[in-house]
This record gives C-alpha cells, structure tokens and sequence, in this order.
C-alpha cells in the first residue's frame, strides 16, 4: 500500500510538474536582454552593405561575417561594450546604435563591435584577446562603466563561442597576476559548448541519457522549454528579492573589494596587451543619468573614477575622457521595475537616439586625425 501512494506521489508531482512547466514558463524569451524592459531595444550595428558587424552572443555566422569584412579593411576599429552599446531607448524605425553611426562616418574603417550585457573587465581582456588573434585590431575603444565592476568571472552563455579555438592566457608577469590568471584559466574548460542534439561521451550512463533527453525533446514542447523555464524561474527569484529588500534602480550599489581589484587588474592586463600589440586605446568613463543622483555611493564613485584617469595616463598610447554627463537627463529613459510590478523606473544605462548621436560625435572627435 506505501508503493502504491508512493507511485501516485510521483506521478502527481510530474504531472504538477510538467503544468507548471507548460503555463507559467513555457514562452520564448529573450533572457540576455530581459532587464531591458520592453521601452528599451536591442539593436546590432551594421555597415553600408547591410551586413551584421555587431555581435551580442558569438553566433558563428556573425562573427565570420564582421571577421570577413575586417580582413577586407586595411583599418580595424574593435569596440567593446555592454547593454548601453546595443540598445536604444524609445526605439524609431531608421534609429540605430553609436557604433553604426561611427562606421557610417569612418568609411575607410571597419568597426566591429562586441558588447556583452553587464560585461565585467575580465571578459574584455579575454575578447580582446580572441579577437586580436582573429584580426588585427588597429584601435580599441574600451567604456568602463562602475556597475560592471561588480561583476565576477565568464559567462558560458556568452564567452562558449571562444573555446572553439585552442585558447590560453598569456604567461603573467608578478605572483599575484600569477592566481588571477589561474583563476580565469580554470573558467575555460567550462566554456564549452552545449548541444543536446549530439553526444560527445561515450560512458553507457551518458547514452542513456542522450538517447532519453533527445526523444523527449522531439515529443515535448515543454521539455524543450526546460532551459526556458529556469531562466525564468530565476528572473522571479530576482524580482522577489528585490522587493523584499526594497531595491530598485535607484537603491545606491556598493562595489565588492575582491571582484572590483580582479576587475581593475583585468584592465591592467588589458592595457598592458594593447600597448604590446601596439593598439591605440579610447578609454572612457560612459554616459550616466546625471539629472538625479546616480546610483552609487559619491564617495566610491570619485575614487573609481580617478583611479580609471590615474591608470589611463600611465600609457602613451591610451587617450582617456570622461564623458559621464554628456547626454542630457531628456534622453534618457525608463525601465521594466526590478521587482517585477507594473511601475518602470529610471533607467540609468539606456537613452534614445539622440544619445547615440552625441556620444559618437564625441568619439568620432577623437578617432579622426
């Protein structure tokens, strides 16, 4: 009799399971944009020719395509960025993001770009790597926004697309490089990519299981919406959080001791490899909404940005600016609300067109001879 109710617990709960799956997780989203919220638009830059020179996530057929038309250039202009690099607030057909209007401009030049959202200091060492190793890059133009200095590690859903290529960290220069590369190292091997429509582990326990996960996928909607599901299942864990908490996009962030140094020791390494290669940098502090108090605490923000300039100056080929206040407090716009009501907030990150417009008049000024 305890079997019996056993097997019908079981039973309920997949079937509990697989409703929930189907009626509250199962549509598409578009979870590496999610915090844009629906008034803010991704868009990827292209050149005159119509062709993607703009990646988010490294699809192959992108990258091919920006590495063709770089190899057809006799002058490569590499931007990296995060979310504010693809993405336009209050979105009009025809508008588009700064660096298609840098390569409207520079005609002579190719100007890829790769911007990652919440991208932190050790992805932009490790991109402009691979990318270096791809094409030769003849400028790097490098935002350094506070917030993504938070940030900690690789992300796979991102960076997978580089470990198609036998890859390695340069030998460091002191001990203490030593353990961070160590570090960034170990995150390699996790990067490589999944495909459940192949098996690549020849155990009977892992054939098993590819031969079952690949017929439920083939007779299931909602199993196929699995990875689906749990991104949005953490979506609203974050959202619960926050309301807990009672964070939103105004609540000041404090940085984090460990992952701020790794960050700025990322950055060191990214200069010191730029001036080996002998790459001009453009080094900036990005634009921020200035019309009210911005989100950090005062104090660190004015530190973090003196030690950006103090560093910036050590290089003779790194020309530093600071165009935090450049666009207007009417450009910029509102987001979805962090935690998960129906009011939007401002938005600190993302503004309009008309943003884009200013912040590549202010590059174009320093690009051009």
């Amino acid at each position: 009799m305890r079997a019996q109710t056993q097997i019908i617990i079981l039973i309920g709960a997949f079937v509990l399971a697989a409703l929930i799956l189907k009626f509250s997780f199962s549509g598409e989203r578009d979870f590496e944009n999610a915090a844009l919220g629906t008034l803010t638009v991704s868009y990827q830059s292209q050149n005159a020719q119509g062709e993607t020179i703009h990646t988010i996530k490294h699809n192959e057929n992108v990258v091919d395509q920006m590495l063709l038309e770089a190899t057809n250039s006799d002058h490569v202009i590499l931007i990296l960025g995060n979310s504010q690099t693809h993405s336009i607030n209050q979105k009009e057909p025809g508008q588009v993001v700064y660096p298609e209007l840098l390569q409207r401009n520079l005609t002579d030049a190719c100007v890829l770009t790769n911007s990652l959202p919440n991208a932190n200091l050790q992805e932009f060492f490790l991109l402009l790597n691979w990318w270096h190793d791809q094409t030769p890059i003849d400028q790097l133009v490098l935002p350094i926004f506070m917030d993504d200095l938070r940030e900690d590690g690789l992300r796979k859903d991102f960076m997978q697309g580089l470990t198609r290529d036998t890859y390695s960290i340069e030998s460091p220069k002191d001990s203490r490089e030593e353990d961070w590369n160590l570090q960034l190292q170990s995150f390699l091997p996790q990067l490589e990519i999944e495909d459940d429509t192949k098996s690549t582990s020849d155990t009977p326990q892992d054939r098993v299981e590819y031969s079952i996960n690949s017929w439920l996928s083939q007779q299931s909607e909602t199993w196929r919406n699995r990875s689906n599901a749990r991104g949005d299942l953490f979506l609203k864990l974050y959202a619960w959080r926050n309301t807990l908490f009672g964070i939103n996009a105004t609540s000041e962030r404090n940085m984090i001791p460990v992952r701020y140094e790794k960050n700025f020791m990322a950055l060191r390494k990214t200069l010191d490899f730029a001036s080996l290669k002998g790459i001009p940098v453009l080094l900036y502090i990005p634009p921020i909404r200035t019309d009210v108090k911005v989100p950090y605490d005062l104090a660190e923000y004015d530190v973090f940005k003196s030690q950006i300039a103090s560093m910036a100056s050590e290089y003779e080929g790194v020309t530093f600016k600071n165009w935090e206040s450049i666009v207007p407090g009417a450009l910029w716009g509102l987001k979805a609300s962090t935690s998960g009501d129906t009011e939007p907030e401002l938005d600190f990150m993302h503004f309009q067109f008309r943003g884009h417009e200013i912040l590549a008049d202010s590059i174009l000024n320093v690009l051009k001879p």
